[in-house]
C-alpha cells in the first residue's frame, strides 16, 4: 500500500488519521469443574511503556496568560509595563476575554483578560495579522464566542495602526522601523487567537513607511436608523450637528463618554490600568484609542445604521501582492531566468502533467483554468470516501474520516507544478502555462498498487479499468507517493511492467525518493525508468528527512520546517495550494509543507517547461541530460553521488538544453537573462557579503542599483562596462534592535525587467526555538477513536517535552499532543498547538507487541488557517460544546 512521501509543516495544515485494528479480546473464565487454563503466552497480560519527546516548531510562541490553570507560566501582559517580549516574525497563540468565563476551574472564571500586550521590534512593510478563532459569527456551537481587535503602538505610546473589523481576521501594516507594542483587545466575548508577525514584502511597491488615515478625536459620523428612538441622544448627552434622522450627523463626545459606551465596562478589571498608563504616556493616543473603541461600540447598537471616524484625510495603504516572494524554492532552481524563455505553453496544444495523488480540489481559486479532465481510480468505496468506486470525478473530498483533518496533498502538489500565476493573488507555479490532469488514487488509509497502476495507464493513454482514455495523454506523471519494496517478485514485476508501458508511450515519470532519511529503496521512485527525486533545503543541503542511495537521480527543494535559513520570518517549507475545511466547507488556502513529495513536482514542472519548447523530449533524453550534468548544478561530491544524484535541477539550464534539442543542437539567440549568484542573500550576523551579477542572454546594461532600507548598502566591486560582475553588500547595524531584518536590492536594466535580490540579516543572537505551552499527550485507539491513556510530561530548558505512557497493553495506537489555552479540555483546536507522531499531516499507527517503545519524537506547532502568510497554517478539529466533549479530544486536567 502506498502513502504520501511528504512531511508537512506542522505550523502548515491537517490531520490524516489512519485507522487500523488493535487490541485483543478478553478471555472468559473457565468453569471450576474444568482444568485450569494454560499459562498465558509471554505477551498476554503484559504491559509496556511508550515514550518520546515533543519539540516546539520553530518561530512559535504562546500568550503568557492563557485560560489553562495548569499552564507552566502565568504572567499578566495587560499593560505596556508588563508587556510580553517576543521576537519578530513569530506566530503567537493566545486567549482573551472581556467578561469572566464563568466556567469552573478556568483561570479567568471570575475575572477578565481583556488586553494582551506584546513588545517587539518591527520593520516597515511588515504585516501583522490576528485570527479570532472563536469569532462570534463564525460558529454557533463554540464553547466561547468573541470579537477581538488589533492595535499597534510605538514605544512612546503613539497609536501607529489599528484593525477593528467585525470579522474573523484583523490585519495591519507596520508604518516604520522601530520598537512597538502589539495589543490584542477583547472588545466583547471570549476567544482563542493566533497572532502572526509576517515578513517584509520585498516584492511589493510599498515605500519605506506607511501611514494610517488620521481622524478627529472625540468625534463620529453617525447615521441613525429611521423610525427608531435614539436613546443615545438622551442617555449619553452627545453633541449633534443637527437633529434629522434622514442624513448622517456629526457627533461630539468626551473621552469619558467614549469609555462609558463599552458595554463590558462594568466587568473590566484591567482596562482601567491600561487606560491610566496610556493617558500618562501619550494623551493623544489615549483619545484616539477611546474614540475608536467608542465608534465600534456605536456600530453594535440597534438604533444606529453606521458610525465612522471623522477622517481628516485618507490614503492608500500598503498594497497586497502575490505570495511569490515566499517561494524561495523557485530562485533556488533559477526558475525566474527560465520563465524568460518559457512558462510552459507550447506553440500548439498544451503540456499536461498528471498528478497521481489524492485528487485535486477542483474549485481552488489558484487552479482555475489550470486543469484538464481527470479520473478517480480509487476502487474501494470505503477508501474513496465519496460513496462509490472509480468514477470520472477526480475532486478531492478529503482523505480523512474526520472534518478538518485531510491532507489535501494532491492539491499542494498540483499548485507547485502549475498554479495560476500573474493573477495578483496566491502562489506561482513552476510551469504555470502547463495543465494538470488530476488522477485520484489515495484516499483514507492510502492507496493500492492496482489503483495507482490504472491511473498510470490512463495518463499514458493506454487501456485501463475506466474503459476510457484522455483526449490527450500526459507528457509527465508525478508520483509524490510511495512505500517499501513489494513483498513478492510478482508484485515487483507487475508494477515495473506498468511503468515500462508508460515509458514506451513517451511519458516521463517522476517520483519522490521518500522521507525516511534512509538508503533503503523506496518505490515507485526506485523502479527502473523513473526519475527519483531527493529533497534539499534553502542552503542547497540535503533535507534532514530525504532518502538517499544509488537510485536517487536528481535533487530539488523540498523544504525544512525546522529552519528559517533565509531569515524571512517563515519556516522554510514549500508554499503551495491547499484547502481549509475546518468550518465544514472547503475553502481555498495555502500552506508550507516539507518532503520529497514537494521536491518531485518541482522536477515535473521543469520537465513540462522543457516539453513546451521541445515536445519530442523523450524519457531517454532526460536520462542522458541528467547523466551529462547539463541540466543540473553539482552540489555534492563531484559527479553523481548518492545524496543528490546528478545534482540540483537547474530550470534555466534545462530550458536552454531543450532549446538546443529543438534547434538541432544549436542554442538560439537569447534575450537578456540577468541572474544573481546567490539568487537571494542570507548574511546572518556577518557585516558584509558579495553577489555576482551575470547575463547569459543578449547584451544589456545595468543602469542603476538601489536598495529599500537604511541598513543596507551596495557598492560595485569588479564590474564591466555593462555593470556585470561582483558587488559588495554592506550591513550597518547601528541603532538596530536585536531582530531579523529583510531588504531588497534592485538592479535596473535598460532592456529587460529589473533584477531583485532579497537580503536578510540578523542583529544580536536570535533563537528559532518555539514555545508551545503546556502539552497534553494522548494515546488513542485508532479503531474507536477513544483516548486510552494520557502521558506524564516534563519540560527541559530547551522547551522540549519528554512524555511517557505507562502500563500500556499490547495493541495498536497513535499519539496526539497539544495545548489547551482556553481550558475547554479539548486539544488541537485552532489557536492552540498540536502535534502527532511522526508528523501531524500523516499520523502513523504504533504497534506495541512484546517490548517498550521509545524515541517516538515529533514536533508540535500552532494551528491556524491564515493561509500562505502564516508560518503556522493548519486546520483545526471541530469546535464542540463544553458539555459534549468527544473522548478522542478530551484531556484530564492535572494528569501532567
Amino acid at each position: 500500500m502506498f502513502v504520501f512521501a511528504v512531511k508537512i509543516n506542522i505550523i502548515i495544515l491537517s490531520l490524516l488519521l489512519i485507522a487500523c485494528g488493535g487490541g485483543g479480546t478478553a478471555n472468559s473464565s473457565s468453569p471450576s469443574t474444568q482444568p485450569p487454563p494454560l499459562p498465558p503466552s509471554p505477551i498476554e497480560n503484559k504491559v509496556f511503556s511508550i515514550s518520546g519527546t515533543i519539540s516546539p516548531a520553530a518561530l512559535v510562541g504562546i500568550d503568557s496568560d492563557v485560560n489553562d490553570p495548569s499552564s507552566e507560566v502565568h504572567t499578566r501582559n495587560n499593560t505596556f509595563a508588563t508587556a510580553q517580549t517576543i521576537d519578530n516574525f513569530y506566530t503567537i497563540n493566545g486567549f482573551a476575554t472581556a467578561p469572566p468565563t464563568n466556567f469552573e476551574n478556568d483561570r479567568f472564571q471570575s475575572s477578565a483578560d481583556t488586553i494582551d500586550n506584546y513588545k517587539v521590534t518591527l520593520q516597515a512593510g511588515q504585516t501583522i495579522r490576528l485570527q479570532v478563532v472563536d469569532f462570534e459569527l463564525s460558529s454557533t456551537d463554540a464553547t466561547f464566542q468573541g470579537d477581538l481587535d488589533l492595535f499597534l503602538f510605538t514605544s512612546s505610546g503613539t497609536l501607529a495602526a489599528h484593525s477593528q473589523s467585525n470579522t474573523e481576521f484583523e490585519t495591519l501594516a507596520v508604518p516604520n522601523n522601530g520598537d512597538y507594542y502589539i495589543q490584542v483587545y477583547a472588545f466583547s466575548g471570549t476567544s482563542k487567537y493566533v497572532l502572526s508577525i509576517d515578513q517584509v514584502n520585498n516584492f511589493s511597491s510599498h515605500s519605506k513607511s506607511s501611514t494610517y488615515p488620521k481622524f478627529v478625536l472625540n468625534e463620529a459620523i453617525i447615521k441613525f436608523k429611521p423610525q427608531v428612538v435614539q436613546t443615545l441622544k438622551t442617555t449619553m448627552q452627545f453633541r449633534f450637528s443637527h437633529s434629522s434622522n434622514e442624513r448622517a450627523v456629526l457627533s461630539q463626545f468626551t473621552p469619558l463618554q467614549a469609555q462609558a459606551l463599552n458595554s463590558n465596562q462594568s466587568l473590566l478589571q484591567e482596562e482601567p490600568l491600561f487606560l491610566s498608563e496610556l493617558i500618562t504616556l501619550n494623551p493623544e493616543s489615549y483619545e484616539q484609542y477611546t474614540t475608536l473603541n467608542a465608534i465600534k461600540a456605536l456600530n453594535q447598537r440597534d438604533d444606529i445604521e453606521y458610525a465612522t471616524p471623522n477622517y481628516i484625510r485618507t490614503i492608500q495603504q500598503v498594497p497586497n501582492d502575490t505570495h511569490y516572494s515566499k517561494q524561495w524554492h523557485y530562485p533556488a532552481m533559477n526558475l525566474p531566468q527560465a520563465w524568460d524563455l518559457t512558462t510552459g505553453k507550447p506553440e500548439t496544444g498544451n503540456v499536461i502533467v498528471a498528478v497521481i495523488d489524492t485528487g485535486v480540489f477542483l474549485e481552488h481559486e489558484d487552479l482555475q483554468n489550470q486543469l484538464v479532465s481527470g479520473y478517480d481510480f480509487i476502487s474501494s468505496p470505503d477508501r474513496a470516501l465519496d460513496g462509490d468506486g472509480i468514477d470520472s470525478n477526480p475532486d478531492d473530498p478529503g482523505d480523512s474520516l474526520q472534518e478538518g483533518k485531510s491532507s489535501w496533498h494532491g492539491t499542494h502538489v498540483a499548485g507547485t507544478i502549475a498554479a495560476a500565476t500573474n493573477n495578483t493573488f496566491g502562489v506561482a507555479g513552476v510551469a504555470w502555462d502547463a495543465k494538470i490532469m488530476p488522477l485520484r488514487v489515495l484516499g483514507f488509509d492510502g492507496g493500492t498498487n492496482y489503483d495507482i497502476a490504472q491511473a498510470i495507464l490512463y495518463a499514458s493513454g493506454l487501456p485501463n479499468d475506466s474503459a476510457t482514455t484522455p483526449s490527450q495523454k500526459a507528457d509527465i506523471i508525478n508520483l509524490s507517493l510511495g512505500g517499501p519494496a513489494p513483498g513478492t517478485v510478482e508484485g515487483f514485476n507487475f508494477f515495473q511492467s506498468i511503468l515500462n508501458q508508460a515509458r514506451t508511450a513517451g511519458v516521463i515519470v517522476v517520483a519522490a525518493a521518500g522521507n525516511d532519511s534512509s538508503s533503503e529503496l523506496f518505490y515507485p521512485a526506485s523502479y527502473q525508468g523513473v526519475i527519483s527525486v531527493a529533497a534539499t533545503n534553502f542552503n542547497d543541503e540535503a533535507a534532514p528527512y530525504s532518502n538517499f542511495g544509488e537510485e536517487v537521480d536528481v535533487a530539488s527543494p523540498g523544504g525544512d520546517v525546522t529552519q528559517d535559513q533565509n531569515n524571512d520570518g517563515l519556516i522554510d517549507g514549500v508554499l503551495s495550494t491547499v484547502v481549509d475545511d475546518s468550518t465544514g466547507s472547503r475553502k481555498s488556502t495555502y500552506a508550507l509543507y516539507q518532503g520529497t513529495s514537494m521536491a518531485a513536482p518541482h522536477v515535473a514542472g521543469i520537465f513540462a517547461l522543457m516539453r513546451s519548447i521541445y515536445p519530442d523530449l523523450s524519457p531517454a533524453e532526460v536520462d542522458a541530460l541528467l547523466a551529462e550534468g547539463s541540466i543540473t548544478k553539482d552540489i555534492g561530491a563531484p559527479g553523481r553521488d548518492d545524496i543528490f544524484g546528478h545534482g540540483l535541477l537547474d530550470a534555466f539550464k534545462a530550458v536552454k538544453e531543450a532549446q538546443k534539442l529543438a534547434h538541432g543542437g544549436i542554442l538560439p539567440p537569447q534575450p537578456p537573462l540577468f541572474s544573481s549568484f546567490p539568487a537571494n542573500l542570507a548574511i546572518g550576523s556577518s557585516s558584509s557579503s558579495s553577489i555576482t551579477i551575470s547575463n547569459s542572454g543578449s547584451p544589456a546594461k545595468i543602469t542603476g542599483v538601489t536598495d529599500n532600507t537604511d541598513w543596507l548598502s551596495v557598492s560595485a566591486d569588479i564590474i564591466d562596462t555593462n555593470g556585470l560582475g561582483s558587488y559588495t553588500i554592506n550591513i550597518d547595524r547601528a541603532d538596530l534592535s536585536d531582530s531579523s531584518y529583510s531588504g531588497t536590492i534592485t538592479f535596473a536594466i535598460d532592456t529587460a525587467e529589473d533584477l531583485k535580490v532579497q537580503v536578510t540579516m540578523v542583529v544580536g543572537t536570535l533563537s528559532l526555538a518555539g514555545n508551545i505551552g503546556t502539552q497534553y499527550v494522548l494515546l488513542i485507539n485508532p479503531t474507536s477513536g477513544d483516548a486510552v491513556s494520557q502521558a506524564l510530561t516534563t519540560k527541559d530548558l530547551d522547551g522540549n517535552f519528554s512524555y511517557q505512557f505507562e502500563d500500556i497493553p499490547a495493541g495498536t495506537y497513535y499519539i496526539l499532543a497539544g495545548s489547551d489555552v482556553d481550558n475547554d479540555l479539548i486539544i488541537c483546536q485552532l489557536g492552540e498547538s498540536c502535534g502527532a507522531y511522526p508528523v501531524l499531516s500523516q499520523i502513523s499507527n504504533i504497534t506495541l507487541t512484546d517490548q517498550a517503545i521509545s524515541d517516538l519524537n515529533f514536533v508540535s506547532g500552532v494551528l491556524s488557517n491564515f493561509g500562505a502568510l502564516s508560518g503556522a497554517n493548519i486546520s483545526s478539529m471541530s469546535r464542540t460544546p463544553k458539555k459534549t466533549l468527544p473522548i478522542t479530544k478530551r484531556i484530564i486536567r492535572g494528569a501532567n
